[in-house]
Protein backbone atom coordinates (compact mmCIF):
# COMPACT_ATOMS: atom_id res chain seq x y z
CA UNK A 1 0.00 0.00 0.00
CA UNK A 2 2.66 2.48 0.98
CA UNK A 3 4.46 1.40 -2.01
CA UNK A 4 1.44 2.15 -4.59
CA UNK A 5 0.95 5.60 -2.63
CA UNK A 6 4.66 6.50 -3.71
CA UNK A 7 4.15 5.86 -6.96
CA UNK A 8 0.74 8.05 -7.06
CA UNK A 9 2.84 10.78 -5.01
CA UNK A 10 5.60 11.15 -7.37
CA UNK A 11 3.67 11.53 -10.45
CA UNK A 12 1.78 14.33 -9.01
CA UNK A 13 4.35 15.84 -7.13
CA UNK A 14 6.08 16.27 -10.70
CA UNK A 15 2.67 17.46 -12.77
CA UNK A 16 2.30 20.07 -9.60
CA UNK A 17 5.81 21.40 -10.34
CA UNK A 18 5.18 21.31 -13.72
CA UNK A 19 1.95 23.02 -13.80
CA UNK A 20 3.38 26.01 -11.25
CA UNK A 21 6.10 26.35 -14.00
CA UNK A 22 3.91 26.45 -16.93
CA UNK A 23 1.58 28.88 -14.97
CA UNK A 24 4.46 31.30 -14.10
CA UNK A 25 5.57 31.19 -17.76
CA UNK A 26 2.77 31.95 -19.12
CA UNK A 27 1.79 34.90 -17.20
CA UNK A 28 4.96 36.35 -16.68
CA UNK A 29 7.11 35.53 -19.42
CA UNK A 30 7.72 37.34 -22.97
CA UNK A 31 6.50 35.85 -25.92
CA UNK A 32 10.10 35.03 -26.68
CA UNK A 33 10.19 32.98 -24.03
CA UNK A 34 6.82 31.71 -24.17
CA UNK A 35 8.22 30.23 -27.91
CA UNK A 36 10.98 28.52 -26.73
CA UNK A 37 9.09 26.45 -24.02
CA UNK A 38 6.68 25.58 -26.74
CA UNK A 39 9.10 24.26 -28.72
CA UNK A 40 10.69 22.70 -25.90
CA UNK A 41 7.53 20.90 -25.49
CA UNK A 42 6.84 19.52 -28.87
CA UNK A 43 10.44 17.96 -29.28
CA UNK A 44 9.94 15.87 -26.06
CA UNK A 45 7.04 14.75 -27.83
CA UNK A 46 9.17 13.88 -30.71
CA UNK A 47 12.16 12.43 -28.54
CA UNK A 48 9.87 10.55 -26.05
CA UNK A 49 8.41 9.12 -29.69
CA UNK A 50 11.32 8.57 -31.13
CA UNK A 51 12.56 6.38 -28.11
CA UNK A 52 9.64 4.20 -28.29
CA UNK A 53 10.64 2.45 -31.40
CA UNK A 54 14.57 3.44 -31.34
CA UNK A 55 14.95 2.79 -27.59
CA UNK A 56 12.27 -0.10 -26.29
CA UNK A 57 12.88 -2.03 -29.32
CA UNK A 58 16.24 -1.16 -30.88
CA UNK A 59 14.92 -0.49 -34.34
CA UNK A 60 16.97 2.88 -35.50
CA UNK A 61 14.41 4.71 -38.04
CA UNK A 62 15.64 7.54 -40.16
CA UNK A 63 12.63 8.25 -40.82
CA UNK A 64 10.23 9.27 -38.76
CA UNK A 65 9.83 12.99 -39.79
CA UNK A 66 7.66 11.75 -42.31
CA UNK A 67 5.54 11.05 -39.78
CA UNK A 68 5.86 14.13 -38.49
CA UNK A 69 4.89 15.75 -41.99
CA UNK A 70 1.94 13.44 -42.28
CA UNK A 71 0.50 14.63 -39.18
CA UNK A 72 1.57 18.40 -39.89
CA UNK A 73 -0.94 18.17 -43.53
CA UNK A 74 -3.45 16.46 -42.27
CA UNK A 75 -4.15 18.44 -38.74
CA UNK A 76 -3.40 21.38 -40.83
CA UNK A 77 -6.37 20.31 -43.35
CA UNK A 78 -8.82 19.99 -41.04
CA UNK A 79 -8.36 22.81 -39.05
CA UNK A 80 -8.11 25.39 -42.24
CA UNK A 81 -10.54 27.58 -41.95
CA UNK A 82 -13.19 26.95 -44.70
CA UNK A 83 -13.08 30.41 -46.49
CA UNK A 84 -8.87 29.93 -46.50
CA UNK A 85 -9.55 26.47 -48.29
CA UNK A 86 -11.72 27.86 -51.06
CA UNK A 87 -8.36 29.91 -52.21
CA UNK A 88 -6.01 27.68 -50.71
CA UNK A 89 -7.01 24.53 -51.89
CA UNK A 90 -9.60 25.16 -53.89
CA UNK A 91 -9.32 21.36 -55.20
CA UNK A 92 -10.22 19.26 -52.45
CA UNK A 93 -12.29 17.00 -51.78
CA UNK A 94 -16.43 18.25 -51.28
CA UNK A 95 -16.39 16.97 -48.23
CA UNK A 96 -12.93 18.01 -46.45
CA UNK A 97 -13.64 21.38 -48.50
CA UNK A 98 -16.62 22.22 -46.33
CA UNK A 99 -15.19 21.15 -43.10
CA UNK A 100 -13.01 22.68 -40.34
CA UNK A 101 -12.95 20.51 -37.30
CA UNK A 102 -11.47 22.22 -33.53
CA UNK A 103 -7.91 21.31 -32.58
CA UNK A 104 -8.35 18.15 -30.67
CA UNK A 105 -10.16 16.33 -33.02
CA UNK A 106 -8.07 17.16 -35.84
CA UNK A 107 -4.82 16.14 -33.91
CA UNK A 108 -6.08 12.85 -32.87
CA UNK A 109 -7.19 12.35 -36.99
CA UNK A 110 -3.59 12.87 -37.77
CA UNK A 111 -1.89 10.96 -35.04
CA UNK A 112 -4.31 7.95 -36.30
CA UNK A 113 -3.44 8.11 -39.70
CA UNK A 114 0.16 8.44 -39.15
CA UNK A 115 -0.03 5.49 -36.87
CA UNK A 116 -2.09 3.50 -39.91
CA UNK A 117 0.86 4.66 -42.65
CA UNK A 118 3.03 3.12 -39.82
CA UNK A 119 1.51 0.10 -39.87
CA UNK A 120 1.25 -0.57 -43.61
CA UNK A 121 4.51 0.51 -43.92
CA UNK A 122 6.03 -1.92 -40.78
CA UNK A 123 4.57 -4.79 -41.88
CA UNK A 124 7.20 -5.07 -44.51
CA UNK A 125 10.52 -2.72 -42.56
CA UNK A 126 9.93 -4.14 -39.10
CA UNK A 127 10.97 -7.93 -40.91
CA UNK A 128 14.79 -6.45 -41.84
CA UNK A 129 17.47 -6.60 -39.71
CA UNK A 130 19.85 -3.61 -38.43
CA UNK A 131 21.00 -1.18 -40.89
CA UNK A 132 18.86 -2.30 -43.65
CA UNK A 133 15.77 -0.94 -41.11
CA UNK A 134 17.50 2.64 -41.25
CA UNK A 135 17.97 2.86 -45.10
CA UNK A 136 14.38 1.33 -45.42
CA UNK A 137 12.81 4.15 -43.32
CA UNK A 138 15.29 6.86 -45.52
CA UNK A 139 13.29 6.15 -48.34
CA UNK A 140 10.00 5.81 -46.65
CA UNK A 141 11.10 9.52 -45.89
CA UNK A 142 12.23 10.30 -49.30
CA UNK A 143 8.79 9.12 -50.70
CA UNK A 144 6.92 11.10 -48.55
CA UNK A 145 8.61 14.14 -49.29
CA UNK A 146 8.19 13.79 -52.85
CA UNK A 147 4.06 12.88 -52.57
CA UNK A 148 3.82 16.99 -50.41
CA UNK A 149 6.02 18.09 -53.59
CA UNK A 150 3.55 16.71 -56.14
CA UNK A 151 0.40 16.42 -54.42
CA UNK A 152 -0.98 19.78 -55.22
CA UNK A 153 -4.36 19.29 -54.20
CA UNK A 154 -4.02 18.31 -50.84
CA UNK A 155 -0.76 20.24 -49.93
CA UNK A 156 0.19 23.04 -52.18
CA UNK A 157 3.08 21.31 -53.43
CA UNK A 158 6.63 23.21 -52.60
CA UNK A 159 4.25 26.61 -52.33
CA UNK A 160 4.11 27.43 -48.69
CA UNK A 161 1.01 25.69 -46.58
CA UNK A 162 0.14 28.68 -44.87
CA UNK A 163 -3.02 30.38 -43.09
CA UNK A 164 -3.10 27.76 -40.45
CA UNK A 165 -4.43 28.40 -36.78
CA UNK A 166 -2.20 29.15 -34.19
CA UNK A 167 -3.79 26.55 -31.27
CA UNK A 168 -0.31 25.13 -30.33
CA UNK A 169 -0.22 27.28 -26.66
CA UNK A 170 2.36 26.21 -23.67
CA UNK A 171 -0.96 24.53 -22.20
CA UNK A 172 -1.64 22.49 -25.58
CA UNK A 173 1.69 21.54 -26.11
CA UNK A 174 2.75 20.50 -22.18
CA UNK A 175 -0.73 18.21 -21.88
CA UNK A 176 0.41 16.32 -24.91
CA UNK A 177 4.17 15.63 -23.34
CA UNK A 178 2.77 15.02 -20.14
CA UNK A 179 0.54 12.45 -21.47
CA UNK A 180 3.36 10.81 -23.92
CA UNK A 181 5.66 10.71 -21.43
CA UNK A 182 3.46 8.88 -18.32
CA UNK A 183 2.21 6.24 -21.53
CA UNK A 184 5.44 5.64 -22.48
CA UNK A 185 7.20 5.22 -18.88
CA UNK A 186 3.23 2.87 -18.47
CA UNK A 187 4.06 0.85 -21.44
CA UNK A 188 7.77 0.02 -20.52
CA UNK A 189 6.58 -0.84 -17.39
CA UNK A 190 4.08 -3.31 -19.05
CA UNK A 191 4.88 -6.63 -20.47
CA UNK A 192 4.39 -5.29 -23.99
CA UNK A 193 7.24 -3.28 -23.00
CA UNK A 194 9.14 -5.71 -21.90
CA UNK A 195 8.64 -8.15 -24.89
CA UNK A 196 10.20 -5.10 -26.62
CA UNK A 197 13.43 -4.87 -25.03
CA UNK A 198 13.63 -8.75 -25.13
CA UNK A 199 13.74 -8.62 -28.48
CA UNK A 200 16.39 -5.78 -28.61
CA UNK A 201 18.69 -7.03 -26.58
CA UNK A 202 18.60 -10.96 -27.74
CA UNK A 203 16.26 -11.10 -30.45
CA UNK A 204 16.46 -15.24 -30.37
CA UNK A 205 16.42 -15.47 -27.02
CA UNK A 206 13.24 -13.57 -27.54
CA UNK A 207 11.51 -15.86 -29.89
CA UNK A 208 12.98 -19.15 -27.74
CA UNK A 209 10.70 -17.67 -25.06
CA UNK A 210 7.36 -17.09 -27.17
CA UNK A 211 7.97 -13.13 -27.50
CA UNK A 212 7.21 -12.34 -30.92
CA UNK A 213 9.94 -9.49 -32.33
CA UNK A 214 7.58 -8.31 -35.49
CA UNK A 215 4.78 -7.93 -33.27
CA UNK A 216 6.75 -5.92 -30.89
CA UNK A 217 8.43 -4.26 -33.30
CA UNK A 218 5.27 -3.34 -34.98
CA UNK A 219 3.58 -2.02 -32.10
CA UNK A 220 6.30 0.08 -30.95
CA UNK A 221 6.64 2.05 -34.48
CA UNK A 222 2.82 2.49 -34.74
CA UNK A 223 2.98 3.75 -31.17
CA UNK A 224 5.60 6.12 -31.90
CA UNK A 225 4.07 7.02 -35.09
CA UNK A 226 1.07 8.30 -33.46
CA UNK A 227 3.27 10.95 -30.95
CA UNK A 228 5.23 11.85 -34.06
CA UNK A 229 2.02 12.83 -36.18
CA UNK A 230 0.63 14.81 -32.59
CA UNK A 231 4.06 16.44 -32.41
CA UNK A 232 3.56 17.20 -36.02
CA UNK A 233 0.11 18.85 -35.37
CA UNK A 234 1.32 20.73 -32.22
CA UNK A 235 4.19 21.99 -34.88
CA UNK A 236 2.67 22.97 -37.76
CA UNK A 237 -0.41 24.96 -35.59
CA UNK A 238 2.88 26.74 -33.84
CA UNK A 239 4.47 28.02 -36.86
CA UNK A 240 0.99 28.41 -39.16
CA UNK A 241 3.17 28.23 -42.43
CA UNK A 242 5.43 25.51 -43.68
CA UNK A 243 6.45 23.71 -46.80
CA UNK A 244 7.82 20.33 -47.68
Amino acid sequence: MKGALQRLLVPACMLAVLAAALGATDLLAGDYLQRIVIIIGINVILVVGLNLSNGFTGVFSLGHVGFMAIGAYAASILTLPVHLKAVNLPDLPAGLQALALPFLPATLVAGVLAMAVAFVVGLSLMRLKGAYISVATLGFLVIVQVILVNWDRFTRGARTFAGVPEYATIWNVWIWAALSIYVVWRIGASAFGRDMRAARDNEIAALSLGVSVLRSRLLAFCMSAFLTGVAGSLWAHFITSFSP
